[in-house]
């Protein structure tokens, strides 16, 4: 069979002959991966790509069914054919109108939102008071870090501190996204009491036409002399609260004038807009910084700290500002614990080779890991892949670190037997090179096929999966480079002294007797096993057939469960209120204490438990004028030992009755899997018929246990007062937009006009007092001025009537809509269970009941579904490549079936490990699966290989399979091993980003130890099964193995003669 392989030609035997040009192509693989990492961009997740154009509308003062007749149904109507738009979803709030548009995974963002941004600004007409369209992509920036300033100070004085703190931090080199958040803007307001009006004979109006008369800059050109131009200015605006008071208003004959500040109240302070935010306790101002594009957030984040402890010094003394949530803290520490995983591994996978091959020949093996790495690297950051060094594409680094070596084993391995068997010379490394060549390198094609269909995941988090599958197949393709090209020339050019075993030292003694072992094992107790298991082929398979059933039981009974997406445990978390329509600004603001007062007797109580608390910085801000908001970020997970779901659970506990609550909510912030477990949505143009089936659906869901935070988006109707003219109004001249103006004037305010004061716009308004507009008889009393300047009261002229309107109004492709959504413990009970049931029992009811209203899978539902369609056509796809790849090199049809038999056994593993370490399988675990499918079938593609060579060299069926076994065994033993060893540190580490990626390591890891199994006995089994159904299916087959049997028996019975 030697004769066969051609030692001269080839690219293997070149570069094996060549070792400069291998030396060369190392270096070179190298040096560009060491430039790599210095260019590369460093983040703590990729950067998450949204599919959302965001159109935007303030109309200021306006109910909620105004924005959505004068407002969103004209963008609905402008943009609703336009091509590659998924999905439409709009929201109409006081004041503010919103338009979401989903778009395709596969149509370009930024055509459609030029599309988009053409349609809208041909809409005609918006109603008077709206703002300007503002229309843009939804990006997803990467938060470095906050600072809060808090303390005792006025409200302008941290405004004023915050904004010139964000100044000094956005002049810091490398950092440009720096944003005050959580401040009210300025606003210049002049209140006139309805008494004043009237007594100086003047209305709003003409008030409001007074100070745009006064108050303006206006440019006059140029005097052109013969000494140069000179320009001209008319210089009167009025900026501050004691410009506006100077503005005249009437000038009187006897000279004698009026100013506005005579009769008017200036206030030059804050929008009316009740907002609370506290940090720790205080009140304060928040800034954010973000990393933009390529920025490291490593950098940005030491250099923000550095320059806070150089000016902490100078700060006012009742004014402080800290750091919180910095994301650069866990980055760092991440990506060391990634990479010390990573040496721990590698450490491992250099201690199996060394046990099992020379240490020399483990070094040049173990040394394809840096060349394959590097290489990666190099390529890493280049156009078509642009992937960073974050937590997701660390993790692809460690998941194919047993892999990548493989490759090499298998090579080195079969070197290492040419060598012992036949002597140490470039010929016959070359000979036990291309011995494997062929197989293995179908082998690491397979498992780039098992990997590819990562690369077509879509959807927002689809960018996760891209990154493992596209580190993990650029890191295969070099190895391929690596140990076909590299590593024969090295085996051949390394120094092979003749080993003595008196000169050995302990480590050598050990290798000796173990390798002795495992030959004594490989013949004592192996080859008779794998005789006896092949002579009862068919219990064999029942066997292992039987272990594969067992484990489905093990799902089905529901002792391991599945999840769609695991728990991430957090460093930060949240509670949310939202309090019942009609609620004042004191009940929510008590809320809000409530929450941070029962956090703070929880961490007491922690501290007091264990000598330690749990918080380490609380902000509260308030949301609109009936919610708030409590976010906490917690000490680091890795130090407590309290999680973050017991945490929930006891803030939850110390959480007194808030009366009037409508929804509550304890949780951690998104990311992959955050957000509600079910969401279903309800649309139609029934609002009535809606709401009914969300609160039927809503009783239906809380009869489960481990229900929690079941909410719907239905806003109850706030009380609001209709205008209707009487027929007096009408007859005195009054027209119902005349009134509705004057209504708004007094109430909402008259916008004079805005000015530019430093770097913020700053509105002017005139408007009645506070104490004029807060109550219905404050209406009912106002003066109404007729078209003859008549002052008449409102009464007479207007009617109100009292009714509820809607607090928000939400839509989905052109229809209202209520969402229901809910969250599921799993350890109680699956997501899943819950909605089979909804879905089966519930839904249909209602919609035979309610034939108006339709029904759509929303949220973390509806994502789950297509993830898993999209990953079963991907495994489909993966399964089908694999089988193509090993029928090329096997030149067969059936053979490739045999070996792919191993992937349901590698499940089987796979599972078993989830149960062995008490983790819920998940999508994660899935693609785990998917990846194994490739990797588990290389050491039964090599296997199959070697039985067909031993059976062209005339060896019986039987010993041919016993010889393929004995000879693969040690290659098959150690690969696996390196593969499992690898991923055990990552399997066992406690740090929680860690967490995302543990089931995915589980499912290889112990996948790929009992497809060793499988490999080992049932691959040789099943091959002889494959002949037994060959002969039965082809008579001439069946002629042609009698014959051999029979010319096999005389042989034995020859050579007992030639004994005897």
């Amino acid at each position: 069979m030697s004769q066969e392989i051609d030692t001269q030609k080839g690219i293997i035997a070149w570069f094996a002959r060549n070792h400069v040009a291998a030396n060369l192509l190392m270096w070179v693989l190298l040096f560009g991966g060491v430039f790599g990492i210095f260019t590369i961009q460093k983040q703590v997740f990729p950067t998450f790509e949204f599919n959302v154009i965001s159109v935007q509308v303030p109309y200021l003062g306006a109910a909620p069914q105004e924005v959505e007749e004068g407002v969103v149904l004209k963008l609905e109507e402008a943009v609703k054919d336009l091509e590659g738009i998924k999905r439409l979803t709009s929201r109409s709030v006081e004041g503010f109108g919103s338009l979401s548009i989903e778009v395709e995974d596969d149509y370009d963002v930024q055509l459609l939102l030029d599309e988009v941004k053409v349609q809208v600004d041909a809409i005609p007409s918006f109603p008077a008071n709206t703002e300007k369209p503002v229309v843009y992509r939804v990006k997803a920036p990467q938060d470095v870090l906050w600072i809060s300033s808090y303390g005792d100070a006025t409200e302008k004085e941290l405004k004023e501190f915050s904004k010139n703190l964000r100044d000094d931090i956005a002049n810091l080199p490398g950092v440009s996204d720096v944003r005050v958040v959580g401040d009210r803007p300025y606003e210049i307001s002049i209140e006139i009491s309805e008494a004043n009006l009237q007594k100086y004979n003047l209305t709003f109006n003409e008030l409001v036409s007074a100070v745009r008369r006064s108050s303006i800059d206006i440019p006059g050109g140029a005097i052109r002399s013969d000494n140069g131009d000179i320009l001209l200015r008319a210089k009167g605006q009025a900026y501050d609260a004691y410009d506006f008071a100077s503005i005249v208003l009437v000038t009187r004959n006897d000279g004698t004038r009026l100013l506005l500040g005579d009769i008017a109240t200036i206030n030059d302070g804050f929008v009316e807009d009740n907002a609370l935010a506290y940090f720790d306790g205080k009140p304060a101002i928040s800034i954010q910084v973000r990393a933009v594009g390529d920025q490291n957030a490593l950098e940005i984040s030491k250099r923000v700290n550095e320059y806070l402890d150089n000016v902490r010094g100078d700060f006012p003394s009742n004014i402080q500002a800290d750091t919180w949530g910095d994301s650069s803290f866990y980055l760092a520490d991440r990506l060391n614990m990634m990479l010390e995983n990573m040496g721990f591994g590698a450490l491992l996978v250099f201690l199996i080779l060394s046990l099992f091959l020379k240490i020399r020949l483990a070094f040049w093996v173990i040394w394809g890991l840096p060349v394959c790495f590097l290489g990666t690297l190099a390529v890493l950051p280049m156009e078509f892949l642009s992937v960073s060094i974050n937590m997701i594409s660390l993790f692809g680094f460690i998941l194919v670190l047993g892999i990548v070596v493989d490759d090499a084993i298998i090579m080195g391995e079969s070197a290492y037997t040419a060598m012992d068997k036949d002597g140490h010379s470039v010929d016959n490394i070359i000979k036990g090179v291309k011995r494997v060549a062929m197989p293995a390198t179908f082998g690491v094609l397979t498992t780039i096929a098992a990997f590819s269909p990562m690369m077509m995941v879509s959807g927002t988090f689809g960018v996760i999966w891209k990154t493992i599958g596209g580190v993990v197949i650029v890191c295969l393709v070099f190895s391929l480079i690596e140990s076909k090209l590299i590593l024969p020339a090295h085996l051949a050019h390394m120094k092979n002294t003749p080993y003595d075993p008196k000169k050995a030292n302990a480590f050598q003694r050990f290798r000796d007797f173990f390798a002795e072992g495992i030959k004594v094992f490989i013949y004592k107790k192996y080859v008779p096993f794998l005789q006896k298991a092949i002579r009862n082929r068919y219990t064999t398979l029942a066997t292992f057939i039987g272990i594969f059933i067992l484990t489905i039981g093990l799902f089905t009974g529901g002792i391991v469960k599945f999840v769609f997406f695991p728990t991430i445990p957090s460093d930060f978390m949240f509670a949310n209120v939202e309090l019942e329509q009609g609620s004042s600004l004191i009940q929510r603001d008590k809320a809000i204490q409530t929450l941070m007062q029962s956090l703070d007797d929880m961490d007491n109580k922690l501290q007091r438990e264990q000598g330690e608390g749990a918080v380490k910085h609380s902000i509260a801000f308030s949301q609109g004028a009936l919610g708030g908001q409590v976010f906490v970020e917690l000490s680091k997970g890795e130090d407590r030992t309290i999680t973050d779901i017991q945490l929930y659970d006891r803030w939850r506990d110390e959480i007194p009755e808030i009366p009037g609550v409508k929804t509550f909510n304890i949780g951690a912030p998104g990311g992959p899997g955050g957000g509600s477990d079910l969401s279903f949505e309800f649309s139609g143009k029934n609002i009535d018929n809606m709401r009914i089936v969300a609160d039927e659906l809503k009783d239906f869901l809380s009869q489960y246990e481990g229900v929690s935070d079941i909410n719907d988006s239905f806003a109850n109707g706030s009380d609001e007062i209709r205008i209707n003219i009487k027929p007096l109004g009408e007859a005195l001249g009054l027209s119902l937009s005349s009134l509705a103006q004057q209504v708004r004037y007094g109430f909402y305010g008259a916008e004079a006009q805005r000015i530019q004061r430093d770097d913020e716009e700053i509105k002017v308004m005139v408007r009645y007092p506070k104490e004029q507009r807060n109550s219905i008889g404050n209406l009912e009393t106002m003066r109404v001025r007729a078209a003859n300047g008549d002052e008449i009261p409102f009464q007479e002229v207007a009617d109100i009537e009292v009714g509820q309107g809607y607090t928000s109004i939400n839509r989905v492709d052109g229809k209202r809509s209520i969402s229901v959504s809910a969250k599921v413990n799993p350890d109680i009970i699956e997501p899943d269970t819950i909605l089979r049931d909804v879905m089966t029992q519930a839904i249909p009811q209602y919609v035979k009941q309610y034939p108006d209203v339709s029904f759509k899978l929303q949220g973390n539902s509806k994502e789950q579904q297509d993830a898993l369609a999209s990953l079963a056509q991907g495994f489909l796809f993966a399964l089908f490549a694999i089988y193509a790849l090993m029928a090329i090199p096997l030149k067969s049809y059936s053979q490739p079936l045999i070996i792919m038999s191993v992937i349901p056994f590698g499940i089987v593993g796979a599972i078993v490990g989830h149960l062995i370490l008490g983790n819920s399988v998940s999508v994660l675990s899935i693609c785990g699966i998917i990846a194994l499918s490739g990797v588990v079938v290389n050491d039964s593609l090599i296997m199959v290989d070697f039985v067909n060579r031993a059976r062209a060299e005339g060896k019986s069926m039987i010993d041919a399979a016993v010889q393929a076994g004995s000879e693969r065994f040690r290659a098959i033993i150690l690969t696996s091993l390196t593969t499992f060893m690898g991923l055990m540190p990552i399997v066992f580490e406690r740090s929680l980003q860690a967490q995302v990626v543990i089931p995915m390591a589980i499912s290889l890891a112990f996948g790929i130890l009992f497809a060793t199994v499988i490999t080992l006995l049932l691959v040789p089994s099943l091959y002889m099964i494959l002949d037994d159904l060959k002969a039965v299916f082809s008579k001439t087959y069946r002629a042609q193995r009698d014959l051999e049997r029979e010319s096999l028996a005389s042989k034995i019975t020859e050579n007992k003669g030639l004994e005897a």
